[in-house]
């Protein structure tokens, strides 16, 4: 999958993506809120227990307030430049824009693009035969000797098989990553993908479907999957202390260090680093690194983290494909549903679990929300010849 672009750049104050200027400053919601409370208690604050050497961002939290203020006044944060009209079609206020991206309602990185370099012929990347591949896996007859005494239900029964999957992979010869290409791309895409095949083609109620509609509903849900299972099984690997916390899962048995890799994108665009330095997302470590940190406080239970990946799975592809594929997709999810409250209730003693359900679908509302991103910058990068590729089947790795 192409990265991810952000149009904006890091906040000024935190790291985090921005979403404009607030107070003359470019920085994100979260520091310009602060900021302007921060203006009315700061003669009351209390001094930095540490001498002014917090780091301001750790783990996805603010530890410091007095810090955070000082970086904001560092930056160059003023309460005398708030702006109180952003509208610069309806602003009353005759000013010069702020930037020519902002004029020419153009993103930076194509302003900055060379038109030679727009990718007229692309490559043809087949996906054909993995599409095969999951028809046959999904033709073939369920086993009726995969441990009933052990599963009560489907949701138990892909607990386990998901349990299965993982100790295909030996932790104890986990390689790491160096270099993410064109090889390596298709290879995690493909892996990824018929892992989600395996896992759903286990799931009882999915296997009694129309054979077009488990097609449809696995190549909208492969991606949101993958990303869910892989984060969550870096932080069951981080809580072990099996994996640093800037290393990543990335396969079944491959693992990247954010901190030490190269990204080769000759491939598949002809523009350098530096002009898709938008495009190429300098905040993919901070989202991984705050999701990990969800999922290592949450530490869901193998039924809770099957039902997660159900959930953000059926959500996405009934909403993409709608039709018969959203009602085959909601049909299925009540049943998890019902399946999720008999764990809690009867396994668990636990009747009152809301609170820990609205943790559970809060993370995969931030996964939800940074694929909608993704897809709309991918959009960007297509309209405008960003890419030099082109897919068999586009609607695989259509995050939209």
């Amino acid at each position: 999958m192409p990265a991810p672009l952000f149009l904006s750049g890091p906040c000024e104050v935190c790291g985090l993506q921005t979403n404009g200027r607030h107070f003359g400053v470019m920085s994100c919601r979260a520091c310009a809120s602060f900021f302007r409370r921060a203006e009315n208690w700061k003669k009351d604050k209390k001094p930095c227990e540490k001498d002014g050497n917090c780091h301001i961002l750790i783990n996805g939290k603010y530890p410091c307030k007095p810090c955070r203020l000082q970086k904001c006044y560092e930056v160059g944060m003023d309460s005398n430049r708030f702006q109180t009209n952003r509208d610069l079609i309806s602003s009353s206020m005759k000013k010069v824009p702020e930037s020519l991206a902002t004029f020419l309602g153009r993103p930076a990185f194509i302003l900055c693009c060379e038109p030679a370099k727009i990718a007229v012929n692309k490559t043809f990347i087949d996906m054909t035969y993995l599409v095969d591949a999951a028809a046959k896996m999904f033709q073939r007859q369920p086993s009726h000797n995969f441990r009933p005494f052990q599963y009560q239900n489907s949701l138990e029964k892909l607990a386990l098989t998901l349990d299965d999957m993982r100790l295909k992979a030996p932790d104890e010869r986990m390689l790491k990553i160096r270099k993410m290409g064109k090889a390596e791309s298709i290879f995690i895409w493909e892996q990824s993908f018929l892992r989600a095949v395996e896992w759903l083609a286990s799931f009882p109620e999915y296997n009694e479907l129309e054979n077009y509609i488990k097609l449809e509903i696995v190549k909208a849900a492969w991606i949101g999957w993958t990303r869910l299972e892989k984060l969550a099984e870096t932080a069951d690997y981080q809580r072990k202390l099996v994996l640093a916390d800037n290393v990543y899962m990335l396969g079944d048995d491959t693992c990247l260090d954010f901190g030490n890799f190269e990204f080769d994108l000759t491939w598949c665009t002809n523009y350098t680093m530096e002009q898709l330095e938008f495009y190429i997302s300098p905040q993919l470590e901070q989202y991984c690194q705050q999701c990990v940190q969800d999922l290592v406080e949450l530490a869901p239970t193998n039924i809770e983290l099957n039902y997660m990946l159900l959930q953000i799975s059926l959500y996405h592809a009934g909403n993409k494909c709608q039709g018969k594929v959203l009602e085959a997709c909601e049909k299925l999810m009540q049943t998890q549903a019902d399946h999720l409250h008999e764990y809690y209730v009867n396994k668990m003693k636990q009747p009152y679990y809301s609170g820990r359900l609205a943790k559970m679908l809060r993370i995969n509302k931030g996964i939800e929300a940074d694929m909608r991103g993704r897809a709309e910058r991918n959009q960007l990068a297509t309209l405008f010849n960003v890419l030099k590729i082109e897919f068999s089947h586009p609607d695989m790795f259509d995050a939209n």
